[in-house]
């Protein structure tokens, strides 16, 4: 079976201290795939690897059958594989709409432009308008983006990877720190954006990854000790030893 995105044997070291120590990892095309694992277990080193921050020290990552592992993150980017991050990134003193726009110059052919040019876009904020719905943040657009509320401001770093044009999006702890109606809300904002693209998920919060995922990935010390749907994740001996708790 050829896979959307593959990791094959892949090792990281720091010096003499080894952090992922041979991962093998499969994520099917349109799936919601989520990384779970305690505190330490590598996690953010993996999603690093993935996403071009790091090289790793042995092994190959493949992503619609290209190797990308020596590859620098902007051309990643451009491949079509995205990622959110813990910390929130977005532009706090421009607008709402602006941070959107921003986000689909590149995806829409632009590069470099002026704001002056773009205002007349008839197109460029047309489909900035869409992305803003469907991230239900059309009603705050004029306003700044720094002075969103928490939530809305995770809504829209998710808005901007969509713009970007990314088909696969890697998601760091998209509800952390979340009240339980916001982790609701952005449930869904997943759920939805999911239909037509590949999300992998880096989550603590197990109702979400339950509810969201269609497989689940369980990291303990730099190693996958499983890679299955939730029901059977649920049950695993090793993963309830190791993490879910027994």
């Amino acid at each position: 079976m050829n896979y959307h995105l593959e990791l094959k044997n892949v090792k990281k070291s720091f010096g003499s201290t080894s952090i992922i120590r041979g991962v093998n990892l499969n994520i099917k095309k349109g799936e919601i795939h989520s990384l779970i694992g305690p505190n330490g277990a590598g996690k953010s080193t993996l999603y690093n690897l993935i996403s071009g921050v790091y090289k790793p020290t042995t092994g190959t990552i493949k992503f619609n059958n290209k190797n990308i592992e020596n590859l620098p993150s902007y051309e990643i980017y451009r491949l079509g594989l995205s990622r959110s991050f813990q910390i929130t990134n977005i532009f706090p003193k421009m607008s709402v709409f602006e941070n959107i726009r921003c986000g689909l110059l590149w995806s829409m052919g632009y590069h470099y432009s002026t704001y002056k040019i773009l205002d007349k876009d008839k197109n460029l904020n047309m489909k900035t308008n869409e992305i803003l719905e469907q991230i239900s943040l059309s009603k705050f657009s004029k306003e700044s983006a720094g002075l969103l509320s928490y939530a809305d401001q995770r809504a829209l770093e998710i808005g901007i990877t969509i713009a970007g044009g990314a088909e696969t999006i890697l998601l760091d702890e998209p509800t952390a720190g979340m009240s339980k109606s916001e982790t609701q809300r952005a449930t869904k904002l997943i759920s939805n954006i999911a239909k037509n693209r590949t999300i992998l998920i880096v989550e603590h919060d197990m109702g979400v990854v339950f509810d969201l995922s269609d497989t689940i990935s369980v990291l303990v010390y730099g190693e996958i000790i499983c890679s299955d749907e939730p029901d059977k994740v649920k049950i695993n001996k090793a993963v309830r030893e190791a993490y879910l708790g027994d």
